[in-house]
């Protein structure tokens, strides 16, 4: 599976370069003229590229995917303070998660602290 990801301006532009480095189609925020917009826009660009938007705001992007009918699925990192070559290897374990899974269309990945990665279906509630 090919996986399309857009990553949170919270996320370093440089997890992009090795993403990519590894086949991973990635975006950052920043690429997309998305700096500063809210979060309901990434969510809604992210669907419009079908992409999995990465996220460290784990709190806010929990809220909305859970009052949206549909989306592309989210990652919510609950570990923040991450160097960049942290994030790197990381993400680089993210990416082959979501390889192995498969489409995350209404589902949410969370990384917990620990970086036990966890799948989980999203109903809306709206």
């Amino acid at each position: 599976m090919l996986v399309k990801l857009l990553l949170d301006e919270n996320i370093s532009p440089a997890v992009v370069r090795a993403l990519a480095a590894d086949g991973v189609d990635a975006w950052h925020v920043r690429d997309r003229g998305l700096e500063g917009a809210a979060d309901h826009e990434l969510l809604d660009r992210a669907y419009a590229e079908d992409r999995i938007l990465v996220t460290l705001n784990v709190g806010d992007f929990e809220t909305l995917v859970r009052n949206r009918e549909l989306h592309a699925g989210v990652v919510l990192i609950e570990r923040a303070g991450l160097r960049r070559d942290e994030q790197i290897a990381l993400m680089k374990k993210v990416a082959a998660a979501i390889a192995e899974h498969g489409a995350l269309i209404n589902e949410v990945l969370r990384v917990a602290e620990d970086e036990t990665m966890i799948f989980e279906s999203v109903p809306a509630t709206a």
